[in-house]
């Protein structure tokens, strides 16, 4: 059936938001309004007729005539908006503010649609960007580094007579008492603690640190404690907990000397050299992935920083508004509120929440260089690269490639994917066209 004979017009309201007024002949309801009467035909019983056979007229008598007229706009509206859209060559950006201007019966409908829409993008002139290439090279200390960590992986624990100091470990009996009464999970023998490791209650490094083998501690902290009546509950509980400890031991790391005999025992190398070696070439691997990253990074953001264009307020809010609810889901897995968190990072809820939208206002804007930079390219997606972000998803899920597809496909992000993937293509492009100094060619 083609589409109703739409007259439309629109209005700029202020910048990326336009009303789009549609007139619609009342004829264009009819497959609506039947729709809806064979709808209520089978779902109103009335004795003396068959389900599915009851006239329109007992339907209306029964329903109401402008309830069914007012069911059938509700079922035509989405469609009748969407080729008004199209008719106007408008692409929105958010959901629209519908208002039904007339909708009387034997006139025409007419209806206003507010519509936050795409704007245009201008794309930066790309040669004109320059970036610095970053650096891939391994350095000694580099090199040093590594070593020092294998070193520290097979280093050995020996007792030691002096104070603990940060990075010692020490043996304890760590007991948290409430109420005179132990409480599961904040108590352990035998425990062997890192000094500095920060992994215990929050005051336990630096009442460690200065102590001997025989020293008896005792101190109270704030600790969150989980209660099984919290399970329903979004607010973390922080309370009170004594803690004695008893210190048994000093232990402090003995690293291995640097050696022929340590590349033997480290990775079965024949020498320190050949050790050396393959620390160095598996570096050289990682740095060229991470200085390709960074490239990527930098490219991008100059870009961004390259463009005028202002991010719709509808797309930065929304993307604001997932960010943070991201962020209170991460910190609630970590037992935290975003209170907590600011008192660690030093900031107040404002300056967190600024600096998100500030993140959030910045993704929004490179999404949209980038996609506009895909269309100029007319750069799309295929099925095998589809396919192939499919495949890499289910490997790192473990699962089949199939149900993750199907997945996609049942809750409507096949499209989503496929928008990741031009992005990254469309950044691939950027990548190649900006002036990157100093980069390293094949031919060079």
């Amino acid at each position: 059936m083609s589409a109703p004979a739409l007259q439309t017009n629109t209005e700029l309201l202020e910048k990326d938001r336009v009303k789009l007024r549609v007139e619609v002949p009342e004829s264009a309801l009819k497959p609506a309004m039947d729709a809806v009467y064979r709808k209520w035909a089978n779902e109103i019983k009335i004795p003396g007729f068959r389900k599915g056979k009851i006239p329109r007229q007992m339907i209306d008598a029964r329903v109401g005539v402008e309830a069914v007229r007012e069911e059938a706009l509700q079922e035509a509206l989405p469609q009748l908006y969407r080729d008004a859209l199209q008719a106007e060559a408008l692409e929105p950006i958010a959901p629209p503010e519908i208002d039904v201007v007339e909708f009387q019966a034997g006139s025409p409908l007419v209806f206003e649609a507010t519509v936050d829409v795409r704007p245009e993008v201008a794309i930066p002139e790309l040669s004109a960007i320059e970036i610095e290439a970053p650096s891939s090279e391994v350095t000694d200390a580099d090199l040093d580094e590594q070593l020092e960590r294998l070193r520290d992986r097979f280093a050995e624990l020996e007792s030691v007579g002096r104070d603990a100091r940060r990075g010692d470990h020490v043996l304890i009996d760590l007991k948290g008492y409430q109420n005179d009464e132990l409480v599961d999970g904040l108590s352990a023998p035998d425990f062997l603690y890192e000094v500095g490791s920060h992994t215990g209650p929050p005051k336990l490094d630096e009442e460690l640190e200065g102590t001997r083998p025989g020293a008896i501690l005792k101190f109270s902290d704030e600790i969150h404690v989980h209660r099984d009546d919290e399970a329903d509950h979004d607010h973390s509980n922080t309370e009170t907990v004594s803690f004695t400890v008893l210190v048994k031991e000093v232990k402090t790391k003995k690293l291995p000397t640097l050696d022929d005999e340590f590349a033997k025992t480290a990775g079965e190398f024949d020498s320190l050299d050949d050790l050396k070696e393959d620390i160095r070439a598996r570096l050289a691997t990682v740095k060229e992935r991470m200085s390709e990253d960074e490239l990527r990074s930098d490219a991008l953001n100059a870009l961004v920083e390259a463009s005028d264009l202002e991010p719709p307020d509808k797309l930065v809010e929304s993307e604001f508004e997932h960010r943070m609810q991201r962020l209170e889901e991460d910190l609630k897995r970590h037992g935290l509120t975003l209170d907590a968190y600011g008192a660690q990072t030093q900031l107040t809820e404002l300056e967190i929440r600024r600096d998100i939208r500030e993140q959030a206002a910045k993704s929004v804007k490179a999404e949209l260089l980038l996609e506009e930079i895909a269309r100029d390219q007319s750069i799309d997606v295929t099925e095998e690269e589809l396919g192939r972000e499919i495949a890499v998803a289910a490997a790192q899920a473990q699962r089949d490639p199939k149900e993750i597809a199907q997945n996609l496909v049942d809750s409507g992000r096949v499209g989503a994917v496929a928008a990741d993937i031009m992005r990254r293509k469309a950044l691939d492009y950027v990548v190649r066209s900006v002036n990157v100094l100093g980069r390293v060619t094949d031919d060079s």
